[in-house]
């Protein structure tokens, strides 16, 4: 009877171990069902889907963004780590869309969203993307340094139903050498709309 009992204790506890495992295993298995199919590429490379194609032509970084309003002299929109500027053409395939939504994912699991500070002329308005048409855009992160290496960028059409969205991972090439670079080579007072590349 004590083994039984045991037994069947054991058991059990195998069981709600079991069903625990799989009760916090079932949302990652459903968000990667409903992630967006996702073309790769490097920077300088043509990466298409069925929606759009799009070319990462140049990665700078800033210590600091221009100001938006340039009465009075204000002092630039500083940072406490970096940001990072990617700078982009892309087209679409069929029918004019807009790209709603870019991301830096970066090792670790850390994801940075396109969204400069408030304050900084550094804001753009995200284009309409034509078919045959490369249109040129720009995307700013804001990120401690230590995040930039391994960082690529995610960009997709977005939308209600993710899983019928596409996106374009692009890896940026940023290890451990172009990091520093980067870095070393930060500019204040970054202005997107002069400093084109």
């Amino acid at each position: 009877m004590v083994l039984l009992k045991g037994g069947a204790g054991i058991g059990g506890t195998a069981l709600l171990a079991g069903a625990m495992w799989l009760h916090t295993l079932r949302p990652q298995v459903r968000a990667a069902e409903l992630e967006p199919i996702r073309s790769g590429g490097t920077v300088g490379e043509e990466v298409r889907n069925r929606f759009f194609s799009i070319r990462v032509e140049k990665v700078e970084a800033a210590r600091s963004l221009s100001p938006g309003l340039s009465l009075g002299d204000p002092p630039p929109v500083g940072t406490d780590g970096i940001y990072l500027i990617v700078r982009v053409r892309a087209t679409s395939h069929r029918e004019p869309l807009e790209l709603r939504s870019a991301e830096l994912e970066t090792p670790g699991g850390y994801t940075f969203r396109d969204d400069p500070r408030m304050g900084s002329a550094s804001t753009v308005s995200p284009p309409t993307f034509e078919p045959v048409i490369w249109t040129p855009t720009v995307f700013v992160f804001e990120l401690p340094k230590h995040r930039l290496e391994g960082a690529h960028l995610v960009v997709g059409t977005g939308g209600l139903l993710p899983q019928l969205s596409a996106a374009a991972d692009i890896d940026l090439g940023l290890t451990g050498g172009r990091v520093d670079e980067l870095v070393r080579r930060a500019v204040d007072r970054y202005d997107v709309e002069v400093d084109e590349p």
